[in-house]
């Protein structure tokens, strides 16, 4: 069986390359068989696939799954498929298994599977920035939300800045008055993380404040780490829900 155990490891050479990695799985709690739910005609999952695809500078792009079921599906459409451990507890493990396959992938982006209207420039950026500057140890997305009633739910999470574009805090409570117009910016699940990181990220347990707002990107904050936030430009969200994935489909494609 494979393993999900982290392992903390160091630069050997110079690693460039970078890494997208899709993890999909098929038991949600809230929403079973989510990745292949059916929605403009595709699968959500290859909705994700094709927009990331597109993606600029993303070396190899593979979706990370435990599941015949989702494998198969992604491979019809002519996915990179990647088989990862069950024992895996969040996509952030799946992305670090499958990083450690790629030894030369210096950057590793976690893209969320159920995120159907992945913004492909906002992940062109990221990657953009995160080339651009070796220091740099983690990036992420955030955009404006026009919809300022929106920030009341505790589903969309928020996110305030410093002066030079780096996270100060992640929430899903009404944070810096988002629903008044204040300061907050809606968060994205698009992560980039530089090797080292994620495999360090992957080894440290959960701590006070994730556990408390259930974000994992806390984790990283707790322990100091400064996370760039580029601003996309159109506003996307995942489907956490049957309703919600409905709602799309009357909505349309855009």
């Amino acid at each position: 069986m494979l393993a999900c155990t982290p392992v903390l490891t160091g630069p050997n050479h110079i690693r460039r390359a970078v890494l997208g990695v899709i993890p999909a799985r098929y038991g949600a709690s809230r929403f079973p068989g989510k990745p292949l739910a059916m929605l403009w005609g595709k699968p959500m999952l290859q909705h994700v696939w094709e927009r990331a695809a597109k993606a600029e500078g993303i070396d190899t792009l593979v979706i990370a799954t435990d599941d015949d079921r989702i494998a198969a599906a992604a491979r019809s459409w002519g996915a990179n498929v990647e088989m990862t451990s069950p024992e895996c507890a969040s996509g952030t493990d799946r992305a670090a298994e499958v990083a450690r396959r790629y030894p030369d992938a210096d950057v590793i982006l976690n893209l969320q599977g159920d995120e159907p209207e992945l913004e492909t420039q906002a992940v062109t950026d990221l990657v953009t920035v995160m080339r651009a500057d070796s220091a740099l140890r983690m990036g992420t997305v955030a955009h404006q939300e026009p919809e300022l009633a929106k920030f009341m739910s505790e589903h969309v999470v928020k996110v305030v800045l410093d002066d030079q574009d780096f996270a100060l805090y992640f929430s899903r409570a009404d944070l810096a008055g988002a629903s008044q117009g204040g300061p907050a910016l809606r968060h994205a699940g698009v992560y980039a993380f530089r090797r080292d990181l994620l495999m360090e990220f992957a080894a440290w347990p959960p701590g006070k404040l994730e556990l408390a707002e259930r974000l994992e990107q806390l984790r990283a904050v707790e322990r100091g780490v400064r996370i760039k936030v580029v601003l996309g430009k159109q506003p996307f969200a995942g489907v956490d829900t049957p309703e919600q994935l409905a709602a799309l489909e009357a909505r349309g494609a855009r």
